[in-house]
């Protein structure tokens, strides 16, 4: 999900929420909750304004989430993998 995104993001830009925050101008408790993915539909003007912190687009951040998905995807068929294999 897009909250998993950004909070991977704001990580890997080495970034806290209250910095995120500050740049941008978006609540340090909303950017938590859509981190946590309490908050599920950001609008796009929102997305944007996040986003120009990382100096990304929104575009990447979906792109990013589908790898993510992707990813979690596999990681759950190897463990299936795994059980079946080996019990």
């Amino acid at each position: 999900m897009i909250g998993e995104v950004l909070r991977v993001v704001r990580i890997a830009n080495d970034m806290s929420i209250k910095e995120v925050s500050e740049k941008s101008n978006v609540s340090a408790s909303y950017l938590t909750d859509l981190e946590k993915n309490k908050k599920i539909n950001p609008s796009i003007h929102l997305l944007e304004k996040i986003c120009s912190t990382h100096n990304i687009n929104v575009r990447d951040l979906f792109e990013l989430d589908e790898y993510h998905e992707t990813i979690i995807d596999l990681k759950e068929k190897l463990k299936t993998y795994q059980l079946l294999k080996y019990h």
